[in-house]
């Protein structure tokens, strides 16, 4: 009697503590590395240095490169896509500082300042779309990939032999014709003829031109195959249509020009280069039922996902 007596002694005093104790690992265990690779990053936080694992670093990574109002198997495929940039960059190695993977890393404080009272569940979705993604890259005839991303099309994306003067054979043009039902398809910039001159001026060396003379030296002369401006003359120079995107902050490269008395307004489609991944038409088929790696090999082509 008294050793069972013991025994129940033993379990109502003892048995509370034990089950925290593995709650407390269980929890721990959670939110540790799960990632295969033993890869370490070094990154430059508020509080000095910081060497994180892989699964860390892909979760702030990832924060920065897509919306996380996107499905999950869109935060996924882009997860695919940051990991194989990553360990294309890394090569053998074991250590990598963060600024050679060409990755933006957001910190937490970063991320809680920008999702404010949506970080908790924005975070939770970007740490499942790198756990559940655990390893997996991109490959081309066994080779990693350097991978092309963007945020919107114009419903078409480019070959990067034409944008980029580089024929790689995984960026090829694709419909994207989800693209179009996009709020934010078509952006309008205007300008005065005055403030446009001062802006490429100061991208742009040499640059001269007159607000009198802007409208009639100022033509597209060539564009590819998906409707982004290659060349144009302007003044008394031949840009490029990135040159110019960047020199007036234009979302796109795909614009047209049109003068206004003294205005200048330029109608531009899509957001970002256009090459590769297109996250608004990949997570408009992920709303459809595709999962990410069927989104991946839309837009990638002849690619194969695995470790």
């Amino acid at each position: 009697m008294r050793r069972f007596l013991a025994g129940w002694f033993f379990l109502l005093v003892f048995l509370p503590f034990a089950v925290a104790g593995l709650y407390a690992m269980s929890e721990e265990n959670k939110g540790s590395e799960k990632e295969i690779s033993g890869l370490q990053i070094s990154v430059q936080a508020a509080g000095g240095e910081r060497r994180m694992g892989v699964t860390e670093f892909l979760t702030g990574v990832v924060a920065g490169q897509i919306s996380a109002d996107y499905e999950l198997e869109t935060l996924k495929a882009q997860v695919i896509i940051a990991r194989t940039c990553l360990y294309e960059r890394a090569g053998n190695r074991s250590y990598i500082d963060a600024s050679e993977t060409g990755l933006e890393w957001w910190s937490e404080s970063e991320r809680r300042e920008i999702w404010g009272n949506r970080y908790a569940a924005n975070n939770e979705r970007m740490e499942e779309a790198v756990r559940s993604t655990d390893g997996s890259v991109l490959r081309y005839d066994g080779q990693l990939i350097t991978p092309a991303w963007f945020a919107l099309g114009n419903g078409k994306t480019r070959s990067s032999r034409e944008a980029w003067g580089v024929d790689i054979p995984w960026l090829q043009p694709t419909e994207s014709l989800w693209d179009r039902e996009a709020e934010q398809y078509e952006t309008v910039v205007t300008k005065t003829k005055r403030q446009l001159i001062t802006e490429v001026q100061k991208s742009v060396k040499d640059f001269n031109c007159s607000p009198d003379s802007l409208a009639s030296t100022c033509q597209i002369t060539e564009t590819d195959s998906s409707g982004y401006v290659l060349q144009m003359q302007i003044g008394n120079k031949l840009l490029s249509g990135d040159d110019f995107r960047y020199a007036l902050a234009l979302p796109s490269s795909c614009f047209e020009i049109n003068f206004e008395g003294n205005t200048a307004v330029m109608t531009v489609k899509g957001s970002g280069h256009g090459v590769g991944f297109d996250q608004y038409g990949a997570n408009r088929q992920a709303m459809e039922g595709k999962n990410c790696e069927e989104l991946l090999l839309y837009y990638l082509k002849d690619v194969k996902v695995g470790e």
